[in-house]
């Protein structure tokens, strides 16, 4: 630091500034992110009152303003009690039409590791027959005399056996949402998310129709919403959707259910159609002044109507108060990012007179 820009330690400034620490080692940092938000106390109440409403909310501000970290920190807030985990299980009836079903958080994994071990006791029963079956065509062809044909004949049936996919291997389940780890609600960042990466996909297969391929409930991917279930989806530059897709997350938001089915219709994936996905997700969008005129009328109506619209703060008042809250602003950053070491006072100090 040169001369022009050191802060005296002797200073009545200084002395005013009243931060007793020499580094940001020894500042506490709030374990709640709600807590940590600094110059936003209209908006840190809105949040606490949405999250026990379960109420939409619209972050209105320039960027850096917390809109971010309100989202995140609304999903601290809300119930972990209350996750579920989602699997798609395939129909024997509509294999087109795979089935959807809701259990409590942590048993989604169970379920699929038990069909997982049965899949593969059948799979070593098919090994060793994709070994012994061509060895015996290949015996019974060279006895006879045709052995380089019995070659030809066991190689296809080695490829055929390895091939086909066995029926326990198939009624494996698709484990969509899996909230087992979850240490609070999901928190979803949806900015910039194309339709499929929103409202779920179904993967493309063009081996789909020889009976060979990926069966449809493997192919199925949830989307952002889904994923969101119980939890928050949040979206920056909310403008930035197509119309399309705000209007079927408005339906979302509306019937907290949304069916998946693929999003190309040039592909085979738009065959399939997935019974109703649960999406039970608090709408936190975000966006300046000039992303309230993109958002759909009606998506914004809903919102209004039954949620909020916070307008962020862009500056904070000089007080004393405030200061020792940029203090434990640096405390929180550098043990957010992990690798920097912390910042001396004199450092802390020089930030607060750059922020004045």
């Amino acid at each position: 630091m040169s001369e022009t820009h050191r802060i005296p330690q002797n200073t009545k400034e200084n002395d005013e500034l009243d931060l007793k620490f020499d580094t940001t080692d020894e500042i506490t940092v709030p374990r709640l992110l709600i807590d940590q938000v600094i110059g936003q106390e209209h908006g840190t109440n809105i949040i606490r009152k949405a999250a026990a409403q379960k109420r939409n909310v619209v972050l209105v501000g320039e960027p850096g303003t917390g809109k971010s970290m309100l989202g995140q920190a609304m999903a601290q807030l809300l119930p972990k009690e209350d996750l579920e985990d989602i699997l798609c299980i395939p129909s024997r009836r509509e294999p087109q039409s795979p089935r959807i079903l809701v259990i409590p958080r942590g048993e989604g994994r169970l379920i699929v590791d038990l069909y997982q071990r049965k899949a593969m006791r059948s799979v070593g029963i098919k090994n060793v027959l994709s070994i012994f079956i061509p060895l015996i065509i290949f015996t019974l062809a060279f006895l006879s005399g045709q052995w380089l044909m019995g070659v030809f004949v066991a190689l296809i049936a080695f490829i055929v056996i390895n091939q086909v996919r066995l029926r326990s291997e198939i009624a494996v389940p698709k484990l969509l949402v899996d909230n087992s780890d979850k240490e609070y609600a999901p928190f979803c960042d949806a900015t910039g998310a194309h339709a499929g990466a929103l409202l779920g996909d179904v993967r493309h297969d063009p081996f789909q129709s020889g009976g060979l391929g990926t069966p449809s409930h493997e192919r199925v991917e949830a989307g952002l919403i889904h994923r969101a279930h119980r939890g928050i989806l949040f979206i920056d530059e909310m403008a930035t959707l197509k119309m399309k897709s705000q209007q079927d997350l408005l339906t979302a938001m509306q019937e907290k259910k949304f069916q998946i089915t693929g999003q190309s219709e040039l592909s085979s994936g738009a065959m399939v159609r997935t019974e109703k996905v649960p999406c039970d997700f608090i709408l936190v969008a975000a966006g300046n002044y000039e992303t309230l005129k993109g958002i759909h009328p009606a998506l914004r109506s809903r919102i209004r109507g039954s949620g909020y619209e916070v307008y962020m703060k862009e500056t904070i008042p000089d007080t004393m108060e405030n200061r020792r809250n940029l203090a434990r602003f640096v405390a929180q950053e550098v043990v957010k990012d992990g690798k920097i070491p912390h910042f001396y006072r004199e450092a802390v100090l020089e930030i607060i007179r750059e922020a004045r």
